[in-house]
């Protein structure tokens, strides 16, 4: 009884490990995307919870100024000062100054006193048209300018601030009361109201350094590939870059916190290298669990090759052997199970497959014998009744002149044909069959045909050609081209190499021949019975060559009617 044993083994194997494999990897891969969400949202808290710290300084030091800059434009010192400083002055110089110097001292005073002066390095107070105005400067190297209310009034953020009945802002620019542009600041332009109307008796400038911002932000640390932006409006956003605000627009993805008394936005973009090194410990997991069962597989894998794949392996080989034509038993692959029994089944086959392939050559090599030994026998019939033929006209018209020397060449003729079975002879010899044969028709043709050789290489001479192969064809030529013609004929045999094959070119100057009759010729259609012997030649010395060298070699017809007409011959130039 046929073991099945192993069949079913190996089916448990694969599907024992397929599943474990899937199992494994669905496990791997729900705890890899698992780990990456709760790492993410952990990021993301862990930076929202940073964001609001820093937003809640920073909120902290903005809501000091604004502070301030409420005081300012609700303060009665600081509203009757404009309100009546043009007038003081108008009635003389002295009262003027020292309104003015009342003002700037309260003023001072409130600076140092609410705290503003660590976050506002200049504050200027002026009337509508710049022409009075109070500054108080923070910073000992700032310097104060002559001209400093006209100058504020020139830049391009200070129409848009004075009129807007809410507070606007603008990220950093240069400084425009430095010559140098710096420090760069955040400018704050308030209107200032009449306590009594909602007339503009004044305005405020307040200018906060760029190092306010940025020494808040310091305190954020940053990764290399992280980020974090301050957006003060609108399309008026910046990134810092570790020590300044740069222009550039907010990528998505950002974790926001607007801050509430500002309402500006802090976003900060998580690193996905810091990311990254904390996925390290879970991939090196799941490389672990991956490995395994790579490894699992490899094992199994080594025992599948050794049960399956390697006996598969050389029956597919011995499969390749047979149709190479290896048909030789190999009892190697005739295992103990079911790969045996196909083996056994190869063997068996490719036992048939031999037998048959020789009886098939037996017959093929005695139908081979018969059609050659059918072609010789049509040449042979031919060949003697044209000679006989000849032989008849001469004796007719010339008496016995001739008679021996046609006699003697049929003669040889006639002992070639029948001294020997050999079919190739060397082209030396097959020009002396030639020669006989032409020695016979130049007396029935009275000398009115001419035969010219020509060899361009001697060693071709010994060359191996089927026996009668030139002669039906110079027989054509005389008979079909030639005769035809009603004059004198010449035909030429070139003898020449092309490549490594040996060429022999037979040329007459004859009626030539069509295209429909060279393909009747080669094709061997017969026309009429008495042109059978005669066109039947060419076909069959054609189909002898083929049989003998090859489809590549036998003869091939050029041909211009009334001109000439060449039978080519192309034999293997290395059969000696």
């Amino acid at each position: 009884m046929r073991k099945q044993k192993h069949s079913i083994r190996n089916k448990i194997i694969i599907w024992a490990m397929g599943f474990a494999l899937i199992l494994a990897l669905s496990v791997a891969s729900l705890s890899y995307v698992l780990s990456i969400r709760y790492l993410k949202e952990n990021q993301q808290q862990s930076a929202l919870t940073n964001i609001h710290v820093l937003g809640n300084e920073l909120d902290s030091h903005i809501g000091s100024v604004l502070t301030f800059s409420n005081w300012i434009c609700l303060d009665s010192t600081l509203s009757n000062y404009l309100s009546t400083v043009e007038s003081a002055y108008s009635k003389d110089s002295h009262s003027g100054k020292k309104l003015s110097l009342s003002a700037w001292n309260h003023l001072n005073n409130e600076f140092n006193i609410i705290g503003a002066r660590n976050y506002v390095d200049r504050v200027l107070i002026s009337t509508p048209d710049g022409s009075r105005y109070l500054q108080s400067i923070s910073s000992g190297t700032a310097q104060g300018a002559v001209n400093g209310p006209l100058t504020i009034m020139n830049t391009d953020f200070f129409d848009e601030f004075v009129t807007s009945h809410t507070l606007k802002w603008a990220g950093p620019l240069d400084n425009p009361l430095s010559k140098s542009g710096n420090p760069r600041v955040i400018p704050v332009v308030r209107p200032i109201y009449s306590s009594s109307s909602s007339i503009v008796i004044g305005w405020v400038y307040l200018d906060i350094p760029e190092r306010v911002i940025t020494g808040s932000l310091k305190s954020f640390v940053l990764a290399g590939d992280d980020g974090l932006f301050l957006t003060f409006s609108p399309g008026n956003s910046y990134r810092f870059d570790g020590s300044d605000l740069v222009k550039e627009n907010v990528p998505e993805n950002v974790i926001s916190y607007t801050l509430p008394d500002t309402d500006w936005i802090i976003s900060y973009l998580p690193s996905e290298k810091a990311l990254t090194r904390r996925m390290h410990f879970y991939k090196l997991m799941i490389l672990l669990i991956v490995a395994v069962i790579l490894f699992a597989g490899v094992v199994l894998s080594f025992i599948l090759q050794r049960t399956i794949t390697r006996p598969v392996g050389l029956l597919i080989r011995r499969l390749e052997r047979i149709g190479q034509g290896d048909f030789s038993r190999d009892s190697a692959l005739e295992w103990n199970n079911e790969l045996g029994e196909i083996g056994k089944g190869i063997n068996s086959l490719s036992e048939n497959v031999s037998e048959l392939m020789e009886k098939r050559l037996q017959d093929e090599q005695s139908r081979h014998e018969l059609e050659y030994q059918v072609l010789q026998s049509q040449i042979n019939p031919h060949f003697l009744y044209n000679t006989l033929n000849t032989i008849k006209w001469m004796a007719t018209i010339q008496g016995s002149e001739g008679i021996a020397d046609m006699s003697t060449s049929l003669s040889r003729l006639m002992k070639n044909i029948s001294k020997s079975t050999e079919d190739l002879i060397s082209i030396r010899d097959e020009f002396a069959l030639v020669d006989d044969y032409f020695t016979i028709m130049k007396y029935r043709y009275g000398g009115t045909i001419e035969l010219e050789y020509i060899t361009d290489d001697e060693s071709l001479l010994d060359v191996r050609i089927n026996r009668f192969s030139l002669q039906p064809i110079v027989e054509n030529a005389i008979f079909h081209g030639i005769e035809p013609k009603g004059s004198a004929g010449k035909i030429t045999i070139h003898l020449y190499q092309d490549g490594a094959n040996a060429v022999i070119d037979v040329t007459d100057n004859g009626v030539g021949m069509t295209s429909e009759a060279i393909a009747q010729v080669l094709s061997g259609e017969g026309q009429a019975d008495t042109e059978f012997f005669r066109q039947i030649g060419v076909y069959n010395v054609n189909e002898r060559i083929k049989y003998t060298f090859g489809d590549n070699y036998g003869i091939t017809i050029e041909s211009e009617p009334g001109v000439y007409t060449t039978m080519r011959f192309t034999l293997p130039g290395d059969i000696h």
